[in-house]
């Protein structure tokens, strides 16, 4: 015989599928979830007694409290900050935000996930970029999910739109975009030739 896996974020999607075994993911706890920060936020060659010299590891856990334990939220989050100086000024303004106050009206069940708890960690991130990765990284929602993008595609596409300033190195520019996109979580490699958007 064989057996179908189905995984989904929506718990309606396993409604009228008859009998069957459903896992439930459960949040990170505390300490996993503080190792993924981590791994997300230091360099090559830092460890965790860097951030305690740098006085940061308190607000270090303050912003893993704010993520809930997602998984996705705290590699958001994380990446965003690693683009940062470990100050305890630049990773204090994360955990003070009013963002991670944003509740959207009534999240239904069908976007609980989105509009419930991942919203904040994705509009800090989207917040954080600099304006010319605004705009690129707005312009891949253009695709489905889950859709292979061809790199050299989306760079011609990007030219043709006015995305990138006239004058610069269009190859060179273009690739360190989309490694800074993949770098903050916002964009998934698939292979050399291909991305597509991070399943947000």
């Amino acid at each position: 015989g064989s057996k179908i896996l189905i995984t989904s974020r929506k718990k309606y999607m396993s409604e009228g599928m008859g009998d069957f075994y459903m896992h439930e993911l459960q949040e990170f706890n505390f300490h996993q979830s503080f190792y993924l920060f981590l791994k997300e936020v230091l360099r090559e060659g830092q460890t965790e007694e860097d951030s305690v010299t740098h006085k940061i590891k308190f607000v270090g856990e303050g912003i893993v409290k704010k993520c809930g334990g997602l998984p996705l939220v705290i590699k958001l989050v994380g990446s965003m900050i690693r683009t940062k100086k470990m100050s305890r000024e630049d990773w204090k303004s994360v955990v003070d935000s009013k963002i991670w106050e944003w509740k959207t009206p009534a999240a239904s069940s069908s976007s609980t996930e989105l509009g419930g708890d991942i919203l904040p960690g994705l509009m800090l991130s989207y917040d954080d970029l600099p304006y010319y990765l605004k705009s690129c990284f707005v312009y891949c929602c253009i695709y489905p999910k889950d859709y292979e993008i061809e790199r050299e595609t989306l760079i011609m596409q990007w030219v043709a739109h006015g995305l990138i300033e006239v004058g610069m190195d269009v190859k060179a520019t273009t690739n360190q975009y989309i490694e800074d996109l993949i770098r903050r979580c916002l964009i998934e490699e698939i292979d050399l030739k291909s991305i597509k958007l991070d399943d947000i």
